[in-house]
């Protein structure tokens, strides 16, 4: 089959969906489909590429047909604003570019299968007599109802939500079954890390991901200037974002370390993963792979991280710095190495890529 992974962000910004987005591309390859990978071409709109992407790209280009399309010169004025919580920067592109993907696709005549997106105005229209099947990938949840956003899940023959919580958020929009399929995890390269013989020097508490305020990564070094003496911590940050300057200024203890390709290695060096966020988050990746990888994860208290840390495979939290202290206390004083097990055999059971991309074809076949 011909699929397009419809993803326009990811060749300038990877946050989860972006990340997502590649996973779907190189195992639906691995399945045997034909696959196209859209997405803007950077110079466009003044931009560089990401390192994910680039790190894709370099793997890929010669498997998966790789689209760069170039945004309209009258919409450059939005990429003035960095991604981040602003929804109308994000709205603007969508829909600019989904007119430029939809002449994209007429123009060149190939018929497609599926279609696969996962921002909602991304590809609400796409050339029917090309496209079989337009399909969303719902990764998250408004902080409001977005009744402006929703009105458009109509336009979609198959939506899929990353969690039952997700579903729910939407599904007042859509009048056909939605199914709840999560992301996946590769184990093999989130794989187990290795726990040292003797202790080591520090404890490595870690923080991959977007610096945006409805993440929370205020509260982690708030709570880490609390404890770093008492307990010789280390905190790595490792991710980029619009309050990164803001985020600096609270201590000068904390290692930012950027957006970078590998993150495996990062948590693979680390013992306590923090997630606090307050918001918007459907299945978050990073806590995830945290699991596959063997860390301890202190997480916020939301319907999804409630499954994945029960039975004693991690700590939830409220969002607040109070909360936050006692979630890695509790993680530092926890038999460590006994979690890792449980959170990787549980992570092997039920993450496993392939077996995400099976249950998504059984839905939109």
């Amino acid at each position: 089959m011909k699929i397009i992974i419809n993803q326009p962000r990811s060749s300038y910004f990877v946050g989860g969906a972006e990340m997502i987005s590649f996973n779907h591309a190189i195992n639906f390859l691995e399945q045997g489909h034909e696959v196209y990978y859209f997405t803007i071409l950077p110079s466009s709109i003044g931009l560089k590429y990401s390192s994910q992407f680039k790190a894709f790209y370099k793997k890929y280009h010669n498997k998966i047909n790789i689209i760069e399309i170039k945004q309209d010169e009258s919409v450059k004025y939005i990429y003035k604003i960095q991604p981040g919580e602003d929804r109308c920067r994000w709205n603007i592109e969508s829909i600019f570019y989904n007119q430029k993907m939809y002449e994209y696709i007429s123009e060149h005549g190939v018929r497609y299968d599926v279609v696969f997106s996962y921002y909602i105005l991304d590809a609400v229209f796409v050339p029917r007599e090309l496209v079989q099947k337009n399909v969303l990938y719902l990764c998250g949840t408004p902080k409001q109802q977005n009744d402006f956003q929703g009105s458009f899940l109509s336009a979609y023959d198959v939506v899929i939500a990353i969690s039952q919580n997700v579903k729910t958020s939407w599904k007042k929009y859509y009048n056909k079954n939605m199914s709840v399929i999560s992301t996946g995890i590769d184990c093999d390269k989130f794989a187990l890390k290795i726990f040292p013989i003797k202790e080591t020097e520090y404890i490595t508490v870690l923080y991959v991901g977007r610096l945006i305020s409805r993440k929370n990564v205020d509260k982690i070094i708030y709570a880490f200037e609390k404890l770093y003496k008492k307990y010789r911590l280390r905190l790595l940050i490792v991710g980029d974002g619009p309050d990164r300057e803001h985020l600096e200024s609270i201590s000068r203890h904390v290692e930012f370390i950027g957006t970078v390709a590998n993150t495996e290695t990062f948590y693979k060096q680390s013992d306590i993963f923090v997630s606090p966020s307050e918001y918007g988050e459907g299945l978050q990746g990073s806590v995830l792979e945290a699991m596959s990888c063997g860390l301890t994860v202190v997480a916020t208290k939301t319907q999804i991280n409630m499954q994945l840390l029960t039975d004693g495979r991690g700590f939830v939290v409220a969002p607040t710095v109070e909360s936050v202290i006692a979630g890695i206390e509790e993680a530092i004083k926890a038999d460590r190495k006994e979690i890792a097990k449980k959170c990787r055999n549980y992570v092997v059971e039920n993450y496993d890529w392939k077996n995400k991309v099976n249950e998504i074809w059984e839905v939109i076949k």
